[in-house]
């Protein structure tokens, strides 16, 4: 599914919970809705716009990983940049964030630069994580991929162990090993 698939998949959502737009901030739901990898940003999606929101040090790469976003370049705390950038939706407008993806301190500033801008806030949950579930042709290949990549790397490790190697070295060999055949990074901590 194309990125401009999943925004309109997005819009659908948003009209049926009736929102006008989606503050997305949790890490994976971001690269899911924009394919930005970049560890830092946020998505703002509405009927009408799609906006990256990051700063000077990953500009460069939203624009180049996100050619359906608007990217918008920020600096400073969130009070002094998210209440322009909502203004910009209108007043009266409602604005769902992922309530479970937010601290209660960020959801103090995000309240603040809320009311600033005129804006409604609406904590809302798995509204990405919904689209998410299905996989299409390319993911299911990216899954398959990293199965066999994960088993060609265990496979490897294995044949070359000896008595006396700590389960942390073992652990580091799969890492390293994975990564050498072409993983990204690896899903979780691994445990031998």
């Amino acid at each position: 599914m194309s990125v401009s698939e999943r925004l309109k998949g997005l819009r659908t959502a948003l009209a049926e919970v009736d929102l006008n737009a989606l503050l997305v901030s949790q890490p994976e739901n971001r690269r899911y809705m924009s394919g930005f990898t970049g560890s830092s940003g946020w998505l703002l999606i509405s009927a009408e716009a799609a906006i990256l929101i990051t700063d000077f040090r990953y500009t460069e790469q939203a624009t180049t990983q996100s050619p359906d976003y608007e990217v918008r370049q920020i600096a400073g705390a969130m009070g002094t940049w998210l209440p322009d950038i909502l203004k910009g939706l209108g007043a009266g407008k409602r604005v769902g964030f992922e309530s479970e993806h937010v601290t209660h301190a960020a959801h103090g500033r995000l309240a603040k630069a809320a009311g600033e801008a005129g804006v409604d806030l609406t904590p809302t949950e798995g509204l990405v994580e919904k689209l998410r579930v299905t996989k299409d042709a390319a993911e299911r290949e990216s899954l398959l991929r990293a199965i066999q990549l994960t088993d060609q790397a265990f496979e490897a490790v294995v044949a070359s162990l000896t008595p006396g190697v700590s389960e942390k070295e073992v652990a580091w060999r799969i890492e390293r090993t994975m990564r050498e055949m072409g993983a990204e990074a690896i899903a979780f901590d691994l445990i031998v």
